[in-house]
């Protein structure tokens, strides 16, 4: 009787040591599969961080090209501009204006120093403004060259030879300015002539002095930026 006790104890303990082994089995179990799921779920947290860091890596080396090109456009700009200032010092300050705009050099000349009225032969002094101005961009060979003629909005004078509108008067000074500058060396696929009459005033008033401001010839230098646009991912 004892014997039978001293079994069925034995098998109640081995069945409860057994039980409590499965359970402490399963619960590990667990407790390791969402150490696993957690370790993999860091994995990616951390592949996206990467991730993210390699790419704002990328837009800053980027970001500081595209500064760098921009600085050098700049750069390019700036000195053409002083050289031509430079260069055209002499003449009166009113009559003549260097700007940049557009990533372009502006050289504005008026009608006053180039041209008599109605006349498409440019005088002596503007004569000089031009060849001076040739010269600094035999030096730039890379720079191109429009020559923009612009009239106010006044008819031309009836009965003038070769003349019917202000088309022709703004076309013709553009050419003879243009014929210039390659007669004095400049090579003739590096200037374009337009005429645009006065439908490109830069002074809408109409006063004698608004009318003065918009009889000029403009001298458009646009440098060769090919490299620069690369960068900067523009179609040239």
């Amino acid at each position: 009787m004892k014997f039978n006790f001293f079994k069925a104890s034995l098998s109640l303990l081995l069945c409860t040591t057994l039980m409590a082994s499965c359970v402490s089995s399963k619960k590990y179990e667990e407790l390791k599969a969402s150490k696993d799921a957690l370790e993999r779920e860091q994995a990616a947290s951390q592949q996206k961080v990467n991730d993210l860091s390699a790419s704002l890596k990328d837009r800053e080396q980027k970001l500081a090209e595209m500064e760098r090109a921009m600085n050098e456009q700049q750069k390019i700009l700036d000195n053409l501009k002083n050289e031509v200032n430079a260069a055209l010092q002499g003449f009166n300050q009113s009559d003549l204006s260097v700007n940049i705009k557009d990533g372009k050099v502006y050289v504005s000349m008026s009608d006053k120093l180039l041209f008599a009225t109605g006349s498409t032969k440019v005088n002596p002094g503007g004569k000089k403004a031009i060849d001076q101005l040739v010269d600094v961009l035999k030096k730039n060979q890379e720079v191109g060259v429009m020559v923009e003629g612009h009239t106010d909005d006044v008819s031309v004078a009836s009965g003038m030879k070769y003349l019917t509108d202000n088309w022709d008067l703004s076309v013709l000074r553009a050419t003879e300015i243009t014929r210039m500058m390659t007669e004095k060396g400049l090579s003739p696929d590096r200037v374009t002539p337009a005429g645009r009459s006065y439908y490109m005033p830069k002074d809408t008033g109409r006063s004698a002095e608004a009318k003065a401001k918009n009889r000029r010839t403009e001298i458009i230098l646009t440098p060769d930026f090919t490299e620069i646009y690369k960068i900067l991912g523009i179609q040239s």
